[in-house]
């Protein structure tokens, strides 16, 4: 109602505007055409004095009925000279030379009033004539449009009105659905999304933007559920055994805590650790709350930094690590996060390839991406497990049982989710191949 009202009170100005320019721009007309009659007298008179502005008048004045224009010439007594108007008028309105009155005409049977417009000249003291127009016409041409003009106002307001109340019970309906979703996803039901209708408007397209925040809301959930799960589970153990050390110790205050179970101990205290960090690690980047500002990070200096460290391992163990990278390659990101996902998928590879194999990494971009491998020739992971290697705290079983938490994986994929990016995980025949598709610069 408030926008149809706005919307009528504007249109209503618009016509009023037009109103008044249109009335002016009559008027203007009038006024020049009988200007320019009045100077045409002017000539006759100036070229043959009283008798031939008499004859110019009587002329004109045969015409009435085709102009509607009215000539009037008197004397200094205000006897009639020539012209259509038997006396000279009664003047309502006096404007200097201009002058406004009503004259009566019989018109079928009945007398009518009719508007005069007219200028009042006297060439030569004593002599005066009018030049005017009936604006009889004129008047109901401003009379008709202007009925007309309230006519259009009033359908396009009803108008108006109708579209506004379609339109106000389309937008209700839909906030209606958005309200009733949102409840549905406050009582816990994780899985409910904003409806999208398909009409590709405001409304769809902010659908379709907050179902991916729920979407991603809904896996950092899942994720953080799943992490305190097999957290939970994970730490229960070690702590078990810590308290069973800790308990015999106090049961022999004499002998003490041997050194083997301090040694024990903090082996399962470094273990506790790793985990509540990595979690940590996952949980920053799950939320994209990293302290520091993303900055452009040179992956080929990255990668031969890492491959640098990794490399007394991989010496140890008899496996070749080499690294093949484009220069200047960026991506705009973290660092930390960055070289932390990278050197957990070395780790994993070092663990899982035995002696005499190698793990290659490298980068090169596609299409505006960058794509980074790491590549072993391990044992690899079947096709149908790769989708829950990525998942917290998940150890598989046909991979040999080594020291971590099942979070390497894990944390590789929340970095490169928080840098727009994916984790993929292929393979490598033998072997398997760690793909992070990352944005480049």
């Amino acid at each position: 109602m408030v926008y149809a009202a706005i919307f009528a009170a504007a249109l209503l100005a618009l016509v009023f505007v037009i109103y008044l320019l249109t009335t002016r721009f009559i008027d203007t007309e009038v006024d020049v055409t009988i200007e320019r009659d009045a100077a045409g007298f002017l000539e006759a008179y100036a070229r043959g004095g009283v008798r031939t502005l008499a004859a110019e008048l009587n002329l004109r004045a045969e015409n009435w009925s085709r102009t509607n224009a009215i000539y009037l010439l008197t004397d200094s007594q205000g006897y009639v000279l020539a012209g259509n108007l038997a006396a000279w008028p009664t003047v309502r309105q006096d404007s200097g030379p201009w002058v406004d009155f009503v004259i009566s005409v019989q018109e079928s049977g009945a007398e009518i009033e009719r508007p005069i417009r007219a200028m009042v000249l006297e060439p030569a003291p004593g002599l005066r004539f009018m030049v005017g127009t009936d604006l009889s016409e004129r008047h109901a041409l401003v009379r008709r449009f202007a009925v007309a003009a309230g006519v259009g106002c009033l359908l396009v307001t009803i108008l108006a009105l109708g579209i506004g109340y379609r339109q106000s019970q389309r937008i209700l309906a839909r906030v209606a659905d958005v309200s009733r979703s949102c409840a549905e996803i406050l009582g816990g039901n994780l899985s409910r999304r904003l409806p999208v209708v398909g009409a590709d408007d405001e409304f769809d397209t902010l659908a379709g933007e907050v179902n991916a925040l729920l979407a991603r809301l809904a896996r950092t959930t899942e994720i953080l559920r799943a992490s305190l799960h097999s957290a939970a589970h994970d730490l229960r153990s070690p702590m078990h055994r810590m308290r069973l050390r800790m308990e015999r110790a106090l049961a022999d205050p004499v002998a003490g805590a041997s050194r083997e179970t301090v040694e024990v101990t903090l082996q399962d205290l470094d273990h506790m650790q790793r985990v509540l960090t990595a979690l940590l690690q996952i949980a920053e980047a799950e939320s994209g709350a990293v302290g520091a500002r993303p900055e452009a990070v040179a992956m080929d200096v990255l990668l031969a930094e890492l491959v640098e460290l990794y490399q007394p391992q991989a010496e140890q163990q008899g496996i070749v690590l080499g690294v093949s990278s484009e220069s200047g390659r960026q991506v705009m990101g973290h660092r930390q996060l960055l070289a932390q996902a990278v050197a957990n998928l070395i780790d994993n590879a070092l663990k899982f390839t035995p002696a005499g194999g190698s793990v290659q990494l490298a980068a090169h971009t596609d299409d505006g991406r960058l794509v980074l491998t790491v590549a072993d020739t391990g044992p690899g992971i079947p096709a149908g497990e790769r989708g829950r290697a990525v998942e917290p705290f998940v150890r598989l079983d046909n991979t040999p049982s080594r020291d971590g938490a099942g979070l390497g994986l894990s944390l590789a994929a929340a970095v490169a989710r928080l840098h727009g990016g994916s984790l993929r995980l292929e393979d490598n025949q033998p072997g398997l191949i760690a793909i992070l598709d990352l944005p480049a610069v």
